[in-house]
């Protein structure tokens, strides 16, 4: 199944908890149905990203879903919509979905994008 993956800097949510690391991925799972699958999460870089992994069969009801959720809802007393970046894997690496003016590089341990 194709990965999502959702980059969040710790540096730009006000509550940095990292059971954020559960609680997203959960919620995501819950208000998709189950339609998105938790994949795990690393930290990555020196500021320590927070990358959580998901999977979907429809990336494209599952994208609309992460949209949805970072738009407009408080994880563990973080508005996401500022920390957030939102990216899916493709064969030549990650392509960044959200926001649609990321400008940067996207990361995981995996490779550089």
């Amino acid at each position: 199944m194709p990965t999502i993956a959702i980059s969040l800097d710790p540096q730009k949510l006000p509550n940095p908890d990292t059971d954020i690391r559960y609680a997203l991925p959960d919620l995501l799972v819950a208000r998709s149905s189950g339609a998105i699958a938790d994949e795990g999460y690393d930290y990555v870089g020196e500021d320590a990203h927070l990358v959580l992994f998901l999977s979907a069969a429809d990336t494209t009801k599952a994208l609309a879903v992460v949209r949805e959720v970072i738009a407009g809802e408080d994880v563990l007393g973080n508005k996401l919509s500022e920390a957030a970046v939102v990216a899916l894997k493709e064969s030549s690496g990650y392509r960044v979905v959200y926001p649609l003016d990321f400008k940067g590089v996207f990361q995981t341990n995996e490779e550089k994008t």
